[in-house]
C-alpha cells in the first residue's frame, strides 16, 4: 500500500502561489492583499502587511503598499525625492535595515521598550500591534549610486508583518514568513519593473506612445496612420534669452514654460510627443465614440486658453521687475499623420510624420506676422465649434498652396473684420 503524499503546508503553498504571481501581470496591490488574505485563511493572526521599495522614478523614488486586515483596504503611497533627506524617513525600520545591511528584525511591541525604538511604533502600539517583523531583500546593485541622498544599494524590497495576537507570532509562523518573503520580493520586483517601464515610457514618450511600445510596437518602421488634432507652441526670443540670462535662470524659465504649456496639454487629455528645443508638439488623437474630432478641437482650444492663462499669471507675479516675461505662440491643425518608430536600429523615436506635422509648425510661424498668439488652420476651423475669424491665405515654406489662417475671436486684433478672407498673393 502506497503511503499518501503529505499535503504541502501553508507556507509551501504560498511560495508556489507567489511564484505564479511573478509570472503573471499581478498588480502590487493584488499581490499584497492576496498574500494577506491567504495568510489569514491559513490561520495566521495577521493585522497588516506593508511593503516598500526604492525605484528609479523621475519624481517619486519611494513606493509603498499597505494592506489592512481589518477592512481589507490596500493603499499605495509615493514618496518624492525631498522626503529622502527627512528625519522621519531616516528614522524608520525599513531605512534602518538598509543602512545596517540587516535582512531580518523582530520587534516585540508588547514590551515597554524595544531596541532600536522607532517613531512608527507609537502608532502601532496604539493600534494594538504586539509583534512586528521586518525583512529586506536587496537587489545587490551596489555598484551604482542612483540617489544623491542615499548610498548605493538602496534598491530592494522591504516587507513588514504585524499582528495583534497576545504573545505575537509563533516560531512556526516566523520561519514561514521569512521563507515566503523571498518569493514575495521576487514577485514584487517583477511587477515593480513592469510598472517602472510603463512610468518611464509614459514620462519620456507620453502615455499614448508608451502604451503602444508596451504593446509591442518596438521595431523600426512599426506604426500606424492616425487622425488627430495637432497642437504646437514655440517660445519667442529664446536665442536672445539664452544669450543674456545665466544658464541656471534660463533653464529654470524654460522648465516653467514647459510646465505651463505641456502641463496644460496633459491636463486636457493630449499627448506631448516631443520637446523640440523650446517648442512643444502635441496631439489629440481621434477615437471612435470616445474622442470625436469636435471634442478634440474643443480640448485643444481649452488647452491653448489654459496655457496662456498660466503664463500670464506667471508673468504678472515675477519677483524681479527686470525679469524676462515668457512669450510664445500656439498653432492648431487637423490631419492624418504616420505615427510610429523612426530612427536607426540602435536609437529610435516614436513620433508623427506627414504633411500635417510640417504644416502645424509652419502655421505657428504666422502668429507674429498676423499679430495673434493663437492661430488655427482651415481644417481646424471646420471641426471647431468656437467662432473664428479668417486671417486670409498666406504663403509658407514647404506648402505649395499656402495656408489659410484662422484665429479665435477673443484673440482677433481690432482691425480684422469678421470672416474677411485675404487672397493668397500670386507670383
Amino acid at each position: 500500500m502506497e503511503t499518501p503524499e503529505k499535503p504541502p503546508d501553508l507556507f509551501e503553498s504560498l511560495a508556489e502561489w507567489l511564484l505564479d504571481q511573478g509570472l503573471h501581470d499581478t498588480s502590487l496591490e493584488d499581490l499584497v492583499s492576496g498574500l494577506g488574505r491567504r495568510l489569514i485563511a491559513g490561520g495566521v493572526a495577521l493585522n497588516r502587511i506593508s511593503a516598500g521599495s526604492m525605484i528609479l522614478h523621475p519624481i517619486h523614488p519611494g513606493l509603498g503598499i499597505t494592506w489592512e486586515a481589518e477592512d481589507g483596504n490596500v493603499n499605495r503611497s509615493r514618496m518624492p525625492f525631498h522626503v529622502l533627506a527627512t528625519e522621519e524617513f531616516k528614522n524608520s525600520p525599513f531605512h534602518y535595515l538598509f543602512t545596517e545591511n540587516i535582512a531580518f528584525m523582530r520587534f516585540r511591541l508588547e514590551e515597554d521598550e524595544v531596541e532600536p525604538e522607532f517613531p512608527i511604533f507609537r502608532s502601532l502600539r496604539a493600534a494594538g500591534v504586539t509583534d512586528y517583523l521586518v525583512m529586506r531583500h536587496s537587489y545587490e546593485r551596489t555598484e551604482k549610486k542612483l540617489w544623491t541622498d542615499m548610498d548605493a544599494g538602496a534598491e530592494g524590497v522591504s516587507t513588514a508583518f504585524a499582528t495583534r495576537r497576545i504573545g505575537g507570532f509563533s516560531d512556526f509562523e516566523i520561519a514561514g514568513l521569512r521563507k515566503i518573503t523571498r518569493h514575495f520580493s521576487l514577485a514584487y520586483k517583477q511587477q515593480e519593473a513592469r510598472e517602472l517601464a510603463e512610468t518611464l515610457l509614459g514620462t519620456y514618450l507620453g502615455a499614448y506612445s508608451g502604451d503602444r511600445v508596451m504593446d509591442g510596437l518596438i521595431r523600426r518602421g512599426d506604426g500606424t496612420d492616425i487622425d488627430c488634432v495637432l497642437w504646437f507652441c514655440d517660445l519667442r526670443g529664446s536665442t536672445a534669452l539664452a544669450d543674456t540670462m545665466p544658464r541656471e535662470d534660463f533653464l529654470a524659465m524654460l522648465n516653467e514654460y514647459f510646465d505651463h504649456t505641456a502641463g496644460a496639454v496633459l491636463a486636457h487629455g493630449g499627448e506631448v510627443l516631443r520637446f523640440i528645443g523650446d517648442a512643444v508638439i502635441a496631439i489629440f488623437p481621434f477615437e471612435d465614440g470616445a474622442r470625436t474630432p469636435t471634442d478634440m478641437a474643443r480640448a485643444a482650444v481649452a488647452t491653448a486658453r489654459e496655457a496662456i492663462m498660466r503664463i500670464d499669471r506667471r508673468n504678472a507675479n515675477l519677483p524681479d521687475a527686470d525679469a524676462a516675461p515668457i512669450r510664445f505662440g500656439i498653432s492648431m491643425h487637423v490631419g492624418s499623420v504616420m505615427y510610429g518608430n523612426i530612427g536607426t536600429d540602435r536609437r529610435l523615436e516614436f513620433s508623427v510624420i506627414g504633411a500635417a506635422a510640417n504644416e502645424v509648425v509652419r502655421l505657428e510661424g504666422l502668429c507674429k506676422k498676423l499679430d495673434t498668439q493663437v492661430i488655427a488652420s482651415a481644417r481646424f476651423n471646420e471641426i471647431c465649434t468656437e467662432p473664428m475669424v479668417s486671417l486670409g491665405a498666406h504663403p509658407v515654406a514647404g506648402v505649395e498652396a499656402g495656408l489659410e489662417a484662422f484665429m479665435l475671436l477673443e484673440f482677433a486684433p481690432e482691425n480684422i473684420a469678421d470672416n474677411k478672407i485675404v487672397p493668397l498673393p500670386q507670383g
